[in-house]
């Protein structure tokens, strides 16, 4: 719990304290749903020492901006990947079992000056990254998790436009817990977490 608190203090309650300019009157709504590509995370099963990983897969999902300031945001991140849990190593051989990962997030989006219709940005998010296995002899595990990312928003007209982001996901596992238990246990892991890379590529409305 002691370094959840310090990753927030540090990474996302900044992003919401940066000063901005004056209220503008009215707050605006943004909706983007995304089609992305996920990279990375791996696991080392501390029973066997073999190591796992979870293979490269396309994503997607949906982000909401809500105006605070005409320079800030608070961002709502929904992302969903369907991919697989494999055997480390080159050669992995057969998956061990489809995997779902999702990202339930809310979190801070500041904007940087603009170029004419270009809004440069970083943001930060955390809360809860949910794994399910597709076995009925296996649970669902979640866990804590935030994310640090930057991209640009590119206005076609006053209210739409397009939106691309890079994002780092890094999940909370305690060390040495197990997962997907169903009465015996896959997988005991070692380490106390696991980090995701997704690029995403979105239609932004604003309303």
């Amino acid at each position: 719990m002691k370094n959840i608190i310090r990753l927030i203090l540090t990474f996302i309650l900044p992003l919401l304290l940066i000063p901005g300019g004056a209220s503008s009157g009215a707050q605006a709504v943004e909706i983007a749903p995304f089609t992305g590509f996920r990279y990375g995370g791996s696991f080392e099963d501390s029973t066997t020492m073999s190591g796992l990983e979870i293979k490269d897969a396309a994503s997607y999902g949906v982000l909401l901006d809500f105006d605070t300031e005409p320079d800030k945001q608070i961002e709502v991140l929904l992302s969903r990947q369907s991919t697989q849990l494999m055997p480390a190593g080159p050669y992995t051989g057969n998956p061990l079992f489809d995997l779902t990962i999702d990202y339930y997030h809310i979190g801070g989006l500041y904007l940087f000056p603009d170029y004419q219709r270009v809004h440069p940005f970083i943001s930060g998010t955390l809360g809860l990254t949910r794994m399910a296995p597709h076995r009925s002899d296996l649970t669902t595990e979640n866990y804590p998790s935030l994310s640090l990312g930057g991209g640009a928003k590119f206005y076609l007209t006053k209210n739409i436009g397009l939106r691309f982001d890079a994002r780092a996901f890094y999940t909370m596992v305690n060390s040495d817990s197990a997962i997907f238990c169903s009465g015996g246990c896959t997988i005991k892991v070692s380490g106390s977490g696991f980090i995701q890379t997704e690029i995403g590529a979105a239609l932004l409305m604003k309303f």
